[in-house]
């Protein structure tokens, strides 16, 4: 079916102006039928982030403390558009119908119910402006506690939206697990709603609408003039969504690459720039790099003991010690007698100790160290698989930088290389590497 999801993030329902954008967008092209919005997202630097008001306001209610601060700023962003529009809509009375419910602190009225309003009344709106079909997200959309869409949602799906000649409008963020209950995706998960309805229609195409026209191979805060990518293949832009680069949610892309359907990544604001496409695996690459993204904020948990090697279920045992504490761990480069394992420092500090007496009472290592301040940054194209001294020239540049490198870690597929260096090494680390494969 030569139908297109269009899903439109923050920035392009920010108001009534962008509105009205998205109108023209959809009037360009009639295979665009399946819209998925976002919550309303911030006008400029200083606003503070819709669902984030929500989630105040929710917090407050809980603790029966005056919450009209936050709740009006949200009424009046809401209010704001449909008067912009000229529409005549409900949202002012279902708001004060949830002003009531979390006053009397209904049961339904849960954090996740609370925060998936701002998409919830966004797409609400946008079905009215448009004339389209409102689907609401829950319960259709079901998926189980690792986040996985079940079968049958995703036959319920391409039912609902079944009629090749309607518009729908849906909003983004948010379900139903298997107990009936309403949660939310993780933050960005407006873009994974996106992947599974293109999934479940067997669409021709998934547009995710943003404010930049398409990926660049850097962060533009570090390399202002970095170049942008005209395509990048599945594999790669999970790599650099993983590891930073925050144009796309990295779990959208499993349902898209599940049946090869393309995203395409365009600008609300300038919809004629080609933008990004996401796809399979070209045969041939024009660059040896497809792009690098980093992150801060890592602490490494050093671990080392004699015979380390000969010691059967070691590994396994260290982790098993951090998955009780909710730790996930990002690599773990080892040596005969040493274990490294980078981990999310937040949460890490959080049960430092405990983890730390954990392991020396059942590991009886030699040594334990953690060392905060840890940037990991990755280096990610296909090109790379067939240049001979493509790490070396990644480590020469480095090294000319004085840069020391605290981790290394390159799979087995050669897609990528992770190095982990000092945050303060970060941004200058992103450069040299730039300046040496880009120019």
């Amino acid at each position: 079916m030569n139908r297109i999801v269009c899903k439109f993030g923050g920035s392009s329902v920010a108001d009534a102006v962008q509105f009205r954008k998205i109108k023209d967008i959809l009037s360009g092209n009639q295979e665009r039928k399946i819209i998925v919005v976002s919550a309303p997202g911030k006008r400029n630097p200083q606003e503070a982030k819709l669902t984030d008001l929500l989630y105040s306001t929710y917090d407050l209610s809980k603790k029966n403390l005056d919450f009209s601060e936050p709740w009006n700023l949200i009424k009046e962003r809401f209010v704001e558009i449909t008067e912009g529009l000229s529409i005549r809509s409900t949202i002012r009375e279902e708001l004060e119908e949830l002003e009531i419910e979390m006053k009397n602190h209904e049961s339904e009225v849960t954090v996740d119910f609370v925060a998936s309003r701002g998409e919830y009344l966004c797409a609400k709106i946008m079905s009215e402006f448009l004339g389209a079909k409102f689907i609401d997200a829950f319960p259709i959309i079901q998926f189980d506690s690792l986040y996985r869409v079940t079968q049958q949602s995703i036959d319920e799906l391409k039912d609902t939206l079944s009629d090749p000649n309607q518009l729908y409008v849906v909003p983004g963020f948010y379900g139903s697990d298997m107990q009936g209950n309403l949660k939310t995706f993780t933050r960005g998960g407006s873009d994974i709603t996106g992947a599974i309805l293109a999934n479940a229609c067997d669409c021709l195409l998934y547009e995710n609408w943003t404010d930049v026209s398409g990926l660049l191979m850097a962060d533009p805060r570090i390399i202002k003039d970095a170049h942008s990518i005209s395509y990048v293949s599945y594999r790669e832009i999970r790599e650099l969504a993983y590891s930073g680069a925050n144009v796309l949610h990295d779990e959208s892309i499993a349902p898209c690459r599940a049946k090869n359907i393309s995203i395409h990544i365009k600008n609300t604001n300038s919809p004629s720039d080609h933008g990004t496409t996401i796809g399979p695996t070209p045969s041939n690459f024009s660059r040896t790099i497809t792009g690098i993204a980093g992150r801060k904020e890592f602490s490494m948990l050093y671990i080392e003991k004699s015979m380390m090697n000969k010691e059967k279920g070691f590994g396994r045992k260290i982790l098993a010690i951090l998955e009780d504490h909710d730790v996930s761990y990002e690599l773990s480069p080892c040596g005969i007698d040493s274990m490294n394992i980078v981990v999310d420092s937040k949460s890490l500090h959080k049960v430092e100790g405990t983890v730390r007496a954990e392991i020396e009472q059942k590991m009886h290592p030699y040594k334990i160290r953690i060392f905060d301040n840890i940037a990991l940054i990755a280096t990610v194209g296909h090109g790379m698989v067939n240049q001979i001294g493509t790490a070396a020239k990644l480590f020469d540049a480095l090294a000319r930088e004085n840069i020391n490198v605290r981790i290394i870690d390159q799979g087995s597929s050669e897609i990528n290389i992770i190095i982990g260096v000092n945050e303060s090494d970060f941004e200058k680390a992103i450069i040299a590497i730039y300046r040496e494969f880009v120019g």
